[in-house]
């Protein structure tokens, strides 16, 4: 295992807590190189009108677990106990965020832990994506154990992915049943995806083969993710593209004035397409859109920061979205799933896209997802079945679940 653990105090919501910050400079790593640039997915679409506030604006918990149905599985049990969500980040967390988004929502304390690469001396200065993707899969998943892998090495691309598979490696080696990745890898000038999935490919394959689902964000730039000096191209982003990951895109969710849920449309910055580095993989049926070349998202989750969420973030309360929100969701979503199904079975779940599909392309298939069918990210259109913006759409968590385990 490459990467250690280290303290951080999460306890009761009373309780002090103490943490030692450190400054980790991360220009360097954002950068990259001259083609290719890596950054939260949902750093472009996430921030909502207003720097932050005393009081929780926009959706706050309860409603996303009425609008996907979730809260009939807490009522059956089902909150994630025994799994275990690993993130793989380049910001950090500050506890004490947690518990007090915690204590607002009535959650119960979280079991956080934070793994530094060998030869760290401490973590992650805290940030948006991190948090974001703590608060609301421990929102989802109460139960499920947060085990956070940070990626702090600067440098050239090529070394940088080869950190970010080391953290994937580590997270594996430690038991993580599901794995969320916001981070984003947009292309050069080509929309190439190719150095992006040098190092990381082979982790990503390890990951599916061991059964363990990794949900990633579709990007928050439409049908144009792919920035240069010299252009913004259409293309798809890393690791999102990856066969082995879960894509997730967004929507703008609606509420009804009841709880429940109202309906939703395509959000203009949903990353989609198809990609040109990835063939097809043989479970991606169900659409003629997508042709011989992978196709993304797989599926979507709020994310239009004018119906997003609440993030308690260093003393203040901000209302964010992007698609940084739906990558932790579905993870920790897949959770209360994986429990369900090892309760009744013995066995892990395993790896989300053949299942997903196979549902998707069944007989019940707009009983278990919100088929999306209005709306666009520019080249491309949200319509009946999987498209290049929703993929298959939203989930009814519940119904989801059970069908996963017959």
């Amino acid at each position: 295992m490459t990467h250690r653990p280290v303290s951080i105090a999460l306890a009761a919501h009373e309780a002090e807590y103490r943490q030692q910050r450190w400054r980790l400079w991360l220009a360097a790593a954002l950068l990259l190189s001259v083609t290719t640039t890596l950054r939260p997915g949902g750093q472009t679409g996430a921030v909502a009108a207003g720097s932050g506030s005393n009081q929780p604006t926009g959706y706050v918990p309860n409603q996303l677990m009425s609008a996907y149905d979730i809260q009939p599985l807490y009522r059956q049990g089902f909150n994630g106990q025994g799994q275990t969500i690993a993130f793989i980040e380049i910001d950090g967390i500050d506890a004490s965020d947690l518990t007090h988004f915690d204590s607002s929502f009535k959650l119960p304390s979280a079991q956080l832990q934070v793994f530094v690469p060998k030869g760290t001396n401490g973590t992650l200065d805290p940030g948006p994506e991190t948090t974001l993707d703590l608060e609301y899969a421990h929102a989802i998943a109460p139960a499920a154990r947060l085990r956070v892998y940070e990626v702090i090495r600067v440098g050239d691309f090529v070394n940088y992915s080869g950190a970010l598979a080391d953290a994937v490696r580590s997270a594996l080696a430690g038991g993580a049943t599901e794995l969320s990745i916001s981070l984003r890898g947009t292309g050069s000038i080509f929309c190439s995806t190719s150095w992006a999935s040098r190092n990381l490919h082979p982790a990503l394959q390890q990951a599916a083969n061991s059964g363990v689902p990794v949900f990633a964000a579709s990007g928050d730039d439409g049908d144009l993710p792919c920035n240069s000096a010299a252009a913004i191209l259409p293309g798809t982003v890393y690791p999102a593209s990856d066969p082995n990951v879960t894509a997730v895109g967004g929507t703008t969710l609606t509420i009804t004035p009841s709880g429940g849920y109202g309906g939703e449309t395509a959000w203009s910055g949903s990353g989609g397409g198809i990609s040109t580095d990835f063939k097809r993989p043989s479970w991606q049926v169900g659409s003629s859109e997508i042709g011989s070349n992978r196709g993304i998202p797989d599926v979507a989750w709020d994310a239009d920061a004018a119906s997003g969420v609440p993030v308690y973030l260093q003393g203040a309360w901000k209302q964010v979205g992007g698609t940084s929100l739906g990558a932790p969701c579905w993870a920790a979503m897949w959770a209360l799933a994986s429990q369900y199904h090892h309760e009744r079975t013995g066995k892990n779940l395993g790896y989300a896209n053949p299942l997903i599909y196979r549902l998707a392309n069944g007989a019940s298939y707009h009983q278990l997802f919100h088929d999306i069918t209005s709306g666009d990210n520019g080249s491309y259109q949200a319509g009946p079945g999987w498209d290049a913006v929703t993929g298959w759409g939203s989930p009814d968590a519940n119904k989801l679940v059970h069908a996963l385990t017959p």
